[in-house]
């Protein structure tokens, strides 16, 4: 075989381009044909395929061990010139990724944040390039290592999720501040219960040559008495290396304080709770943890799908919250309930074929906060919308409870039963567009369904108004 040069190693046959390399772990036929009608120069794997129309590089060997080759090339060549930052925890990953993009890009550095949302430079959405995944997919996150570079990138901010850290995505690419949040229950189904859910965030110790830890949480407080790795803590303890002072949560606007090594720094923005608080102290304290100093922080905002408003003329506040387990339902309600004037509505489900065991909680949460809960789909999958809502309501107040499995009617009767003053809290897709159910996948946007309801029922917005 004559010596050609290979642009890039990629595993998802639709990506291809001509010059790439497919990268086939399965050896699955019809993957390795769309591949090389998009132009693969050569197919890698650990298998012959017979009549294979392109030259063939087989690794009869662990695929691992490639990646591990890949992982150390790609950082030797370029992401050694980049700070890379991994966060985990069950909920707040994507917020405190985009609050560490936006007080870097304060401090006029180029970052890119990689995560739930997409992959953005200086808050610029890289459209159609990678995968949707959390964590992105190896290969993907090694063309953005080298985008970066490219692009004099000097951090990357990127959310590690257990899943993605379980599958080996980043490799063992070094991760120079490793980001521990917090835990909960979610994806235990996937996992197998809370102890290996533990382990798989636990992996991004083995990656990182720092860690940033909430020493409020008791899980993220055991791996920092278990590591021998530097540690940078933050949480409302004195003793803390960055101090979240508490504040008055009763008013719509709030000025969040800090210690940060013996400086006082304040914030102010609208009220998004103790939680968004403890989430910005992670954000400053990765800073800090790179000696970043700072004399002042203007206002932060929530990305999209987290507590987002949706204006309306009819004086109703709806917020907009990816929320989808216990624990970050009543983040969301709590905060809202600390300044909620008047009556107070939630509508959520709960996702089928995984984590039965959270529903009940979800329901016994939203109950003990608002009043009325509006209980309905998420992305059913391929379970009966019924048989989920009836799990969540087990053992809740029936008084409190409204039942409409279809989201958009429930989501309409919710902005239909609201008064002015009120405040609707739309939980568990946030900023998604799709809705999974009965094996097919539709376009959804809670977002949407609020905007074509004001505009088409209520006549409250024009197609002229800028939120329309």
């Amino acid at each position: 075989m004559k010596n050609f040069k290979i642009n890039r190693f990629i595993d998802h046959s639709k990506q291809i381009r001509d010059g790439d390399v497919f990268v086939s772990e399965t050896g699955n036929r019809i993957f390795i044909e769309e591949a090389i009608q998009n132009g693969a120069k050569a197919i890698l794997t650990e298998y012959f395929i017979p009549d294979c129309s392109v030259p063939q590089i087989i690794l009869p060997t662990d695929m691992h061990l490639l990646k591990e080759r890949i992982s150390y090339m790609t950082y030797e060549m370029y992401g050694k010139y980049i700070k890379t930052i991994g966060i985990t925890g069950t909920n707040g990953k994507t917020t405190v990724a985009s609050f560490i993009g936006q007080l870097l890009m304060q401090q006029q550095k180029k970052v890119c944040v990689i995560g739930t949302l997409g992959v953005f430079i200086n808050g610029q959405k890289l459209d159609g390039q990678f995968r949707s995944n959390t964590t992105l997919p190896f290969y993907d996150f090694i063309q953005v290592v080298k985008s970066c570079f490219e692009q004099k990138v000097e951090y990357i901010v990127l959310e590690a999720s257990s899943q993605g850290l379980l599958d080996n995505r980043l490799g063992v690419y070094p991760i120079d501040l490793g980001v521990f949040l917090n835990i909960g229950k979610d994806h235990l189904e996937f996992h197998g219960g809370m102890v290996p859910y533990k382990k798989s965030k636990e992996l991004l110790v083995t990656l990182s040559k720092q860690l940033v830890i909430n020493d409020d949480d008791e899980w993220c407080q055991s791996i920092a008495e278990r590591t021998i790795l530097p540690v940078i803590r933050f949480g409302e303890k004195y003793t803390n290396d960055v101090i979240y002072q508490k504040v008055d949560y009763s008013t719509e606007m709030v000025l969040y304080k800090f210690w940060v090594r013996d400086k006082e720094v304040h914030l102010k923005m609208k009220n998004s709770g103790y939680y968004n608080g403890m989430n910005i102290a992670a954000a400053i304290a990765c800073l800090s943890a790179f000696d970043i100093p700072f004399d002042e922080i203007k206002a932060l905002m929530l990305p999209k799908g987290r507590l987002e408003q949706i204006p309306n003329s009819k004086g109703v506040e709806v917020l907009i919250d990816y929320a989808h387990t216990p624990d970050a339902l009543e983040a969301c309600l709590s905060t809202i309930t600390s300044y909620a004037k008047k009556d107070i509505y939630v509508v959520f489900g709960c996702g089928g074929n995984r984590d039965r065991q959270k529903r009940k909680g979800m329901g016994e949460v939203a109950t003990k906060y608002v009043t009325k809960a509006i209980i309905t789909s998420d992305n059913p999958r391929d379970e009966r919308p019924e048989d989920i809502i009836t799990e969540i309501v087990s053992g809740v107040d029936p008084s409190k409870v409204m039942i409409e499995p279809d989201r958009k009617k429930a989501i309409e009767l919710a902005l239909q039963t609201a008064q002015k003053g009120d405040v609707i809290l739309i939980a568990g897709k946030g900023h998604e567009q799709e809705q999974i159910a009965h094996g097919l996948v539709v376009p959804f946007s809670d977002h949407e369904v609020v905007r074509n309801y004001f505009e088409e029922v209520g006549g409250l917005i024009t197609k002229n108004d800028p939120v329309a």
